[in-house]
């Protein structure tokens, strides 16, 4: 199973304005004025902050794990930094299956390059057919509810979204309100896939399935780790050991001190880079980091 993609050698600039000001801030005065006077360039300024971690390519990273299929391809919602090189995670692997509900949001073709085209078309092909199947994917649209619905020997359940909160995300043109977030059980322990869901996302989740999502091994955090995705109320319910957040930490934008409020360990892959958690039917389990950071 693949939860969205983004294969891109470069920082969106919401991300790559959140690096500088968070690098900005951990440098001596005499750099931040060299930056200032473009005399100090991004690459040396962030080598300088300690922050020296390369982007992963997932299409390199599922190739190194030795994988030739994909059994399902989830595209949580349309946003691109969620699906920028999906059409050659299609090309480089047979994807048997593709989670993809139905929407009405639009991209704006001027501000897309050439290769962001073609994932938006692949996108939208799968997004708005009403064929079961395109060549050798099937198209599944599950919604909150949905648990074995459409699989049998995986236990995930759907929280999010309904075709309410889809409604809600067009009409607030929020695309994050629609967001898929799954719940992984195995072993004993329970896994959350936050997606970029926000605060209209985790309400309902919380008013439907509270019992669910008590005492959670690991939440990968919603929007990033960012502020935005992050919901008190259910963050407390879910009680978790592990955070994993890809944004942290810059004070204005990240909610990682609010998660170490109720988690043991919150890890941002800015800092540990590939983050692996190996959970056992039995119950037992390993973590590993890329980085000793």
């Amino acid at each position: 199973m693949v939860i969205d993609c983004n294969r891109s050698a470069e920082f969106d600039d919401d991300t790559k304005l959140e690096l500088i000001n968070e690098a900005l801030s951990m440098v001596d005065e005499p750099t931040r004025n060299l930056y200032k006077f473009n005399l100090y360039d991004r690459k040396k300024l962030f080598e300088k902050a300690g922050y020296d971690i390369g982007l992963t390519d997932p299409i390199d990273y599922i190739n190194n794990l030795g994988y030739k299929n994909i059994f399902r391809f989830i595209q949580t919602h349309p946003h691109l930094d969620h699906f920028k090189g999906m059409n050659d995670l299609f090309e480089s692997f047979s994807v048997w299956n593709i989670w993809c509900i139905k929407n009405n949001f639009t991209m704006d073709l001027t501000k897309l390059n050439d290769s962001e085209k073609v994932d938006w078309a692949l996108l939208k092909k799968f997004r708005d057919t009403n064929e079961r199947k395109i060549e050798n994917t099937t198209i599944v649209r599950p919604y909150a509810g949905h648990s074995r619905d459409f699989w049998r020997e995986d236990n995930i359940t759907v929280l999010s979204p309904t075709p309410e909160l889809v409604k809600l995300a067009q009409e607030k043109e929020n695309r994050n309100i629609m967001s898929y977030v799954l719940l992984v059980e195995h072993g004993g322990h329970k896994l959350i896939f936050g997606g970029d869901a926000e605060k209209e996302t985790w309400e309902y989740i919380l008013d439907n399935y509270e019992e669910k999502i008590k005492n959670v091994t690991v939440i990968d955090a919603s929007h990033h780790g960012r502020d935005s995705g992050y919901y008190q109320p259910a963050v407390k319910v879910m009680n978790p050991e592990y955070v994993v957040v890809s944004v942290g930490k810059k004070p204005s934008t990240d909610a990682t001190n609010k998660y170490k409020q109720y988690a043991r360990n919150v890890w941002s892959t800015r800092w540990k880079g590939n983050i692996t958690f190996t959970i056992n039917s039995d119950g037992s389990g390993s973590y590993d980091t890329q980085y000793d950071r």
